[in-house]
């Protein structure tokens, strides 16, 4: 069957969820000197999928310690050093799920190199060089993939990043308790779900798709919008809420579904820009916390009660599940996307 692996990796991202929190704190101890020494920022690295990580992690440490963070294609680092590193010692937390990414391998050895440090590495392999050739590395457990897009092992390594950020708060037990809520929040979502997206994806209509997403959910939907682009080989977009209105919002039309990831803070802005595109003809789709005073044609509610910080994972599974299902309607394999392998190596 087209899809089966993808299909196993979205709907047991729950069970992936749980074994990596439940490996988190022995891996953390090995960590905890490292993490907490008096570092200038953090840069969180990767490429593709794990870029897109960067951004979401770095916005939400950020957000959660007051630390300045950033998130940095690993080509960036590894190229442009002298325009991106610091001049002081900046933490360096490397994200990839092969651990074998080339460009994320060069942006570690600048980094060693200019400030003979080593840097945290998450993936999901353990014996990957990047894991081996670090102090400080810690695994997302039960994550690992057949299919080519990356789903769990996204959703996994972004709440290692959390674990991570959480264990540095004076309060972290409580921060803690909510991320072990995130499995059995993630089961309840899909079952909801799963029906509507399938509807959504024999919508012939749709042909143009762009997610919104601003401040802490941005990188998220950057994320959805790659899945929709490798699976399913449509168009697809993403943007700020309000960058959106500056030029690119020309293309919506009533082909266009628009996917909204709201934030708690900024969500009645976030729902006028949305208005404005119903008015152009776009059928919009909103992903929020709670549907009160929401006026969309879709509306996926979350009712986590989990810090809008730690709730990310959350929004993946349905927009993978759509994602995945867009593509079997097309007759595509999402298992293995064109043109595309599990992990990209440049030759020398």
């Amino acid at each position: 069957m087209n899809g089966e692996f993808t299909y196993q990796e979205i709907m047991g991202q729950g069970e992936s969820w749980s074994k990596s929190l439940a490996e988190a704190e022995n891996q953390f101890k090995k960590i905890i000197a490292h993490l907490k020494k008096p570092w200038s920022e953090v840069i969180f690295t990767g490429c593709g999928s794990t870029h897109y990580l960067s951004l979401t992690a770095a916005a939400r440490w950020q957000s959660f310690t007051q630390m300045r963070a950033r998130g940095i294609p690993g080509s960036e680092i590894w190229l442009y050093p002298d325009t991106i590193l610091p001049s002081k010692d900046p933490l360096l937390v490397a994200v990839s799920r092969s651990g074998s990414t080339t460009e994320t391998i060069k942006a570690i050895h600048v980094y060693k190199e200019r400030f003979n440090l080593d840097p945290i590495v998450i993936s999901c392999y353990p014996d990957s060089e990047m894991m081996l050739t670090t102090n400080y590395p810690f695994l997302a457990t039960g994550a690992t993939e057949k299919s080519v897009a990356q789903t769990r092992s996204f959703s996994s390594m972004l709440l290692m990043t959390q674990y991570l950020m959480v264990k540095t708060a004076s309060d972290e037990i409580k921060f803690v308790n909510q991320l072990l809520q995130l499995p059995n929040a993630f089961n309840i979502l899909v079952k909801k779900y799963e029906n509507i997206i399938k509807h959504l994806s024999k919508e012939q209509k749709f042909q143009k798709f762009v997610f919104l997403g601003s401040g802490i959910n941005y990188g998220l939907a950057c994320e959805a919008m790659l899945k929709m682009k490798e699976m399913s080989l449509s168009i697809s977009e993403a943007f700020h809420f309000m960058e959106f209105r500056h030029g690119p919002m020309s293309m919506v039309a009533d082909d266009t579904l628009i996917i909204g990831l709201l934030n708690d803070v900024t969500q009645k802005d976030e729902l006028k820009v949305l208005n404005e595109m119903k008015a152009f003809g776009a059928t919009t789709l909103v992903i929020a916390e709670s549907a009160k005073d929401i006026n969309a044609d879709y509306i996926f509610e979350l009712n986590s009660g989990i810090d809008p910080i730690l709730r990310g994972p959350l929004y993946l599974p349905s927009l993978q599940l759509f994602a995945f299902y867009r593509a079997i309607e097309k007759g595509l394999n999402p298992d293995n996307p064109k043109n595309l392998s599990a992990f990209v190596e440049l030759s020398d």
